[in-house]
């Protein structure tokens, strides 16, 4: 027996966003979480993360993944991932499964572009593929959201990235299916710029109580500034989300400032990364991502379309 899919799902950035009112300290793989989850908005990407998934009999009986490779490294840690595709094994009926995963990065990691939720999705979405399980996208995307949470790796991007794509708001927070989105009309010459500088620990804000108040403070507030649900809209609530919480390091104000005036309709920091992403005019884009490059903090400079959805 040797069965195997492949699945892509896009990334997405948050721009603001709010924890809802639970300990993180007290889930666990068991834990319900079909309520659990973040408010916010964000923009869906056109590239994330490619999974393959192969699986074979496991030679003592026992779910295992034997081999987890991510672009080459097969001592990668990818711990939302491999708790996303336990927790799906643990649910089948037939125990007796080998996997080997292989996946490939198309954004960077730890820096507030939804990788480790794209990771997690695209791996769970390939396993149900492979076996032919028959359950719902929603059902599926589940042990992805869980092990986001669980692994504070993430709040609420798995049930946006399961099925939209372009640009939206949560505004009922939950698991696929469950959670409320809102999507923004994007334009067709709306392109995303980003620079990436480092990872950020997104855990020492989600463990954090005077961090989540003030979160949760900023984001009602983009909330309420996102209600016309316009691209216009969504970026200045982002902009001023950002600017309040006060993560930027210096080198990030300045590529903020650095796109701002060099074209951008708009610009503020990932939530949460030592990166930034600028919504930019397809008219503007070579010259916004070049006065990005020329930045002495030498950040990674990408340029996305606007992602449409999953595809396996």
């Amino acid at each position: 027996m040797e069965l195997s899919a492949e699945a892509h799902v896009p990334a997405a950035i948050s721009n603001f966003f709010t924890i809802g009112d639970f300990s993180l300290d007290r889930l666990s793989p068991a834990s319900d979480l079909h309520q659990v989850g973040a408010m916010g908005g964000g923009f869906m990407l056109s590239r994330g993360v490619r999974t393959r998934v192969t699986v074979s009999r496991s030679p003592d009986g026992r779910p295992r993944i034997a081999r987890l490779v991510v672009d080459g490294d097969p001592g990668y840690r990818a711990m939302t991932t491999r708790m996303a595709i336990e927790m799906l094994l643990n649910d089948l009926p037939d125990r007796g499964l080998s996997l080997t995963i292989e996946q490939r990065m198309e954004v960077p990691v730890g820096q507030g572009f939804g990788a480790s939720a794209a990771s997690a999705l695209s791996a769970v979405n390939a396993l149900s593929a492979a076996l032919e399980l028959g359950k719902s996208k929603a059902e599926i995307a589940y042990y992805a959201h869980a092990a986001d949470i669980i692994c504070r790796t993430g709040l609420g991007t798995v049930s946006v990235i399961y099925r939209y794509g372009g640009a939206g708001v949560i505004v009922k927070p939950g698991s696929p299916g469950v959670a409320v989105v809102k999507n923004v009309p994007v334009p067709d010459d709306a392109r995303v710029v980003t620079a990436s500088l480092a990872p950020y620990e997104k855990s020492v804000i989600l463990s954090s109580h005077e961090m989540k108040a003030r979160v949760n403070r900023l984001g009602a507030q983009a909330l309420d500034a996102s209600s016309a649900l316009t691209l216009e809209s969504l970026v200045h609530a982002g902009e001023a989300f950002a600017d309040g919480l006060g993560l930027e390091s210096a080198d990030v104000s300045r590529l903020l400032k650095t796109a701002r005036t060099s074209g951008a309709m708009g610009a503020s920091q990932n939530m949460v990364g030592h990166a930034i992403h600028a919504i930019v005019p397809e008219r503007e884009v070579v010259r916004v991502a070049a006065a990005l490059r020329s930045d002495p903090s030498s950040p990674t400079v990408n340029v996305y379309d606007f992602g449409a959805g999953p595809s396996s």
